[in-house]
Order: structure tokens, then sequence, then C-alpha cells
């Protein structure tokens, strides 16, 4: 993770499980996936697509299609319309999308969060004023720097004004709960600057923000720079002095780290990426998208054009697969001992995995606590602060002894 979590003395309990404002252990969600953006920001690696010429009335016929074969019914507890940028989207075509949406499935009488995604550039008042209409209850918007040189060097297609606008647009179109993307670790970025950013962007009337460090992904524009010598890294020390110098910050402007990279006020944390965390159950749609119920997992074909013709065929996934109940587990503390505060808890693992964690890894959990880098109970199991700072190291030791 490249950086320490904040040393804590509140032991693990039983009653941190609890799922907050309504979010149901046997609940399922909906992730929708609309992969356009305006250009593609050089770090990315998520599936998203430059436009060019898209046919966006085509687009939301064909997720309305898979709506109708994966979703009818579905009456999910949180939503989120990620991307790419949903943004992009042309009023009428986000208006479409969201009303059938709720006709097939009936979000708005069961979910309790419904977040979009939006960037700056593509954020205007009839888009937001959309998406409220729609039933969607929080914005994310991917503002990452309010430095010009750090967004021209990203490839983003906005200024920092342009997101600071874009706060202002989701508070003025009445969203109660807006969340800021932030990146840091630009080469040769000092941490006085990104504090600066930091303080701006909290005080702009956000509850939420998620601060990544830069990374560099295999196959991104950037790690290609990076390999031919055009572009740094930023030193490991500098990393991991902006890392704590964020959670410091975010503290004293009153935001609380409860995962790796995301900050909230108190009752703001995003649900829907709870549900990835506690590895609930989701289903997903649209080019990419992935889908976890139960122990079956699917992911859709990543082209959307390619998507779209399966989807007229009546099927959008290009894998699916039953996992063996020692993967799931597994995948079950990767996920949830990124939590702060939470961990992993071991009878939600027991009941997704089939898998008892505390026999199946006793001797691992007892040598990890022996070294210090988890605290474990006999409800739960959580990293410390050294665990924080090495959980890659962590996980490498929990891994299904096939992978190893």
């Amino acid at each position: 993770m490249g950086a320490t979590a904040p040393a804590t003395n509140d032991q693990p309990s039983k009653t941190t499980a609890s799922c907050p404002q309504g979010l149901q252990e046997d609940g399922i969600s909906l992730y929708v996936h609309v992969p356009f953006c305006v250009s593609k920001c050089n770090y990315c690696d998520f599936n998203s697509w430059a436009t060019r010429n898209v046919d966006y009335a085509a687009f939301v016929d064909a997720l309305l299609e898979e709506a109708r074969l994966q979703t009818e019914g579905l009456m999910p507890q949180t939503v989120f319309i990620g991307g790419g940028t949903p943004s992009i989207l042309p009023p009428q075509e986000l208006a479409r999308l969201l009303d059938e949406l709720n006709i097939l499935c009936g979000f708005k009488d069961s979910a309790v969060e419904v977040s979009m995604e939006a960037n700056p550039e593509s954020f205007l008042p009839d888009v937001a004023a959309v998406a409220a209409e729609g039933g969607v209850n929080r914005i994310s918007i991917g503002v990452q720097s309010l430095r010009e040189d750090v967004l021209a060097a990203y490839d983003r297609a906005h200024s920092p004004q342009q997101a600071l606008d874009a706060i202002d647009t989701a508070k003025d179109a009445g969203f109660a709960r807006v969340n800021a993307d932030l990146i840091y670790a630009f080469p040769g970025q000092q941490p006085e600057q990104w504090i600066e950013d930091l303080q701006q962007v909290a005080g702009s009337g956000v509850n939420h923000l998620s601060c990544y460090e830069l990374s560099f992904e295999p196959g991104t524009a950037l790690t290609k720079k990076h390999l031919a010598g055009r572009f740094d890294r930023s030193d490991p020390e500098l990393c991991a002095e902006l890392f704590e110098s964020t959670r410091q910050t975010c503290s004293e402007l009153g935001f609380a780290r409860y995962e790796v990279s995301n900050f909230a006020r108190r009752g703001e944390e995003c649900l829907h990426n709870l549900v990835y965390w506690r590895s609930l159950n989701w289903v997903g749609i649209g080019p990419g998208a992935a889908s976890w119920v139960g122990q079956r997992r699917s992911i859709n074909i990543a082209d959307p054009v390619a998507w779209a013709d399966q989807v007229a065929n009546k099927d959008g996934r290009s894998k699916a697969e039953e996992c063996d109940p020692e993967t799931v587990l597994f995948d079950c503390f990767m996920m949830g001992l990124r939590l702060e505060h939470e961990g992993l808890d071991f009878d939600r693992a027991m009941r997704i995995s089939g898998i008892d964690p505390r026999d199946h890894y006793q001797q691992q959990l007892a040598e990890l606590q022996e070294d210090g880098l988890l605290e474990v109970n006999e409800f739960r199991a959580r990293a410390t602060a050294d665990g924080f700072r090495l959980l890659d190291g962590v996980l490498q030791r929990l891994l299904p002894r096939r992978q190893v």
C-alpha cells in the first residue's frame, strides 16, 4: 500500500459489522457501466473508451435489453452507475435509462443509495437535474487535481475551475451526498501542494473523498511512458509521507478513513462500495461489468460493440465460473482487510464461502497476529497499522496453496 496506517488501540468487535443505513447482508446490488469518455486518461486501466461517434441511443437500448435479461424484479439495495463517464450521456438518454431501469428493477423503491460518476466537463446543470429527477442521490466527481500541469499530464479534459464548478452544480441540483475523486503522488509533487488541493476540495461542500496514489498499471499509456523513460515514479518515501499526511489532514477536516483510500464525514460512507468490500452480492450490466452472486462470478465482454451484439443474442457475458470455496474465502480476506475499522467478519466469510476461516487459516492467523500484522478475535480479523502498510504481504501469506 506504500504507507503506514494510523495506530489504533480499539479492538475489533462483533458490533462493528452492522450494515449502516439499512444495508442488508442478504441484499443484492446493481452496477451499471457506461464506458465512454471524452478522452482516455493515461493512468486509467478501467474499461473505458474515448468517444468516436457513439450512438448513445443504441447503447442505452442495449443496456436496457441486458437489464431485462439480468435485473427484472431485482429490487437492488444499492445502485452504482460508473464508467467511463456516465455524465457523458445526453440528458434525454440518461433520463430514459434511469426511468426504464426503475420500471425493470424497482430501484427507486428499494435502493438506499444510488450513485453516479461524473466528470467536470460533462456534468452540466441539465445532466445534474436529470440525474436527480431519475433517482440518483449521490454524485461522485472525478476532480483528480486542482493543478493545471497535473491535469494536462494525466490527459484530463477539464480545468481546476470546472472541477469546482461541478461540485457546485451537484449542490445546486439538490445532491446532499457528493464525493470527489483525487489522485496524489504525481512525480515531483510537494506535500504542501497536495494538502492545499485537499483542503480546498474538502472545503467545497463534499462529504466524501476518495484519495488514490497514482498507480502504474500494466498496459496503460502512463506505464508505457514510464518504461520508455519519459515519466518517473514518485519516490516511495514521498508516497508514504503523502499517504499519511492525507489521513491526518482528512481527519483534521472531519473526514474519517474507513477504507484504504476512502474518507467520509460521519454516516457518509459509500454503501455500494461497502457491498464490494464486504463481499456481498451484486449484478453488473454494461460492457466489461462483473457480477458476483454467491460463489458464481461472471464478467461481460469489454468491447462495447461486441457486447451489444451478444446482448442482442440474449447474452453479454464473456466468462462465468463457479469459484471454489477456498478462492471465495481468500477474496473475502482480500476485500475485507481493506476496511480499516471493520476488517473481515468471520461469520460473513463463512456464510459466503462455506468455510470457517478460523479453522482454515488457524495457523496463518496466529502467525500474523504474533507478527503484529493482524488483530484477531472470535468475530473478525483486522489489519494493524503495520499490517495496513504491508497488506500485500499479508494477503500473500493467505493465498490458496495452489496459487502460492
